[in-house]
């Protein structure tokens, strides 16, 4: 698999410590006690940090279960490991996974705690491991989801935690105890491992069948099949969505904080006030996952226009969150104008929206444009302000008088009012910020404009911590795949 560790090939050591944070070279085995079997082994699984016990991803009910059957010590073991395998494995087939929506989060943990569970003697699927597992397919179901990828990232975590398993028995099971609680564990969780599959694999079906049996199943792949660029039959496919594909089309994405606050309903009529308000005529909302819809807007006359240049400010639920694309005309349009409305929210959510909680593709376009290759644009942010990219409160206040006095073609007067400033206090500041640049702002000044835009929207993920050094460690990863 391109790009990724396997975890069995790969030992999870870090300096002496094992992946649960335990000391492997102070680890000693407790005199009192002998440990010959796998089932005695979880009794001594500890988490490093005992709160992971109030901050699981999966429902309390299956947490509440395996501590019952295994311990808190286990169940809390399992919990934080999840975590830190999950930020340490970013290759296939994780790096295909939405992080931001939490499912990757669950099914992992799901999977870690299958784990002990099934060293414990459970040998069939609990009732709250199954509701688990349907909640984490059910919401994925719609993302374009395959049952391959949910099992290659099941195999890819339950092999790890085997080998942390073996790890644990090197350190705490006794030289002539261990082949034999080795082969036990290894038949069991092989076992397990068919299991939690078969399971996976009926739940996806079920699911999958499900989503599609509904009419928004149905428009769902007619839309897919737009976006994807395959040939339509214009006519038929507007009957069935009873959305007019000839218009001139604005794209919506919207999203919630947090699944299940205000439901669809909300983000539903979010969108045709925003639609309304761009001046669309008729309207396609389509439903993209839990806490997440896809719309367009359409209007025969004319384009619509773009949501940052409406009279009537945005004005949006603090919870919701908006990515708009720019308009465009026919199935081209549609298509495009959504491509640009994702990949707005992509880049909004690493850069964060703005006031109104918009993320504009037309506000956002040089951010995509610039920083395509996201080492060059942090570099280029640094060698161009030099000390002016350190991460500073100090150093942020000269940027923004800076980059205030280029918007506004050097009026002093103009920039003072704009951020509430005295002149003294611009003028100072100007020369304060050329004598750190090393020249006067009327050198190469759209090369320091442009870096000072991209330092005021990528934030930290360009600049230097310290100075204005470069290297992998300030390096930030490409902004707009």
């Amino acid at each position: 698999m391109r790009g990724f560790r396997h975890p069995v090939a790969s030992a999870f050591r870090y300096g002496g410590y094992s992946l649960s944070g335990y000391p492997i070279s102070q680890a000693t085995i407790p005199v009192q006690q002998q440990i010959t079997s796998a089932h005695a082994l979880l009794h001594l699984l500890r988490p490093a940090d005992e709160s992971v016990h109030h901050l699981p991803a999966t429902s309390p009910k299956l947490v509440e279960e395996a501590v019952v059957r295994v311990g808190s010590g286990a169940a809390g073991w399992a919990i934080e490991n999840s975590r830190q395998l999950l930020a340490e494995l970013t290759g296939e087939p994780f790096a295909r996974f939405d992080r931001t929506a939490g499912s990757e989060t669950r099914l992992v943990e799901a999977t870690a705690l299958w784990v002990v569970l099934r060293l414990s003697g459970v040998k069939a699927i609990t009732g709250s491991l199954s509701a688990e597992l349907t909640h984490v397919i059910r919401e994925r179901i719609s993302d374009d989801m395959t049952v391959d990828l949910l099992l290659r990232c099941v195999r890819a975590t339950h092999a790890s935690f085997t080998r942390e398993l073996f790890e644990r028995c090197e350190v705490l099971v006794p030289t002539e105890d261990r082949p034999a609680v080795m082969r036990a564990i290894s038949a069991d969780l092989f076992e397990g491992m068919e299991t939690l599959s078969a399971a996976v694999a009926e739940k996806f079906a079920a699911e999958r069948t499900r989503w599609f049996a509904g009419s928004v199943g149905e428009r769902f792949e007619l839309v897919s099949e737009i976006l994807k660029g395959e040939p339509v039959d214009t006519r038929k496919t507007m009957r069935r969505l009873r959305y007019e594909l000839t218009l001139h089309h604005l794209a919506l994405v919207l999203w919630q904080d947090e699944i299940g606050t205000g439901g669809t309903r909300e983000l539903e009529t979010t969108a045709l006030r925003l639609l309304n308000q761009a001046g669309c005529s008729s309207a396609l909302l389509l439903p993209a996952g839990p806490g997440r819809l896809w719309a367009w807007g359409g209007r025969a006359s004319d384009h619509p226009g773009e949501l940052r240049r409406v009279d009537k400010p945005v004005d949006l639920p603090a919870h919701v969150h908006v990515a708009s694309g720019l308009p465009g005309h026919g199935v081209a349009g549609f298509r495009r104008s959504h491509e640009q409305a994702v990949t707005a929210e992509r880049i909004g959510r690493i850069t964060g929206p703005g006031p109104s909680a918009l993320c504009d593709y037309g506000d956002l376009e040089l951010v995509i444009l610039l920083g395509n290759d996201g080492e060059a644009a942090a570099d280029f942010v640094r060698r161009e302000l030099g000390p002016l990219a350190a991460d500073s409160r100090t150093m942020a206040a000269l940027r923004e008088t800076v980059r205030c006095l280029l918007d506004n073609e050097r009026a002093v007067a103009v920039t003072a009012k704009h951020l509430h400033i005295a002149k003294n206090t611009v003028v100072y500041r100007v020369k304060k910020a050329e004598q750190l640049l090393g020249r006067s702002l009327h050198e190469d000044h759209l090369r320091l404009h442009l870096a000072l835009y991209l330092a005021e929207r990528l934030g930290s993920s360009v600049l230097a911590e310290q100075g204005p050094a470069t290297g992998p460690e300030n390096s930030i990863r490409a902004v707009s795949r």
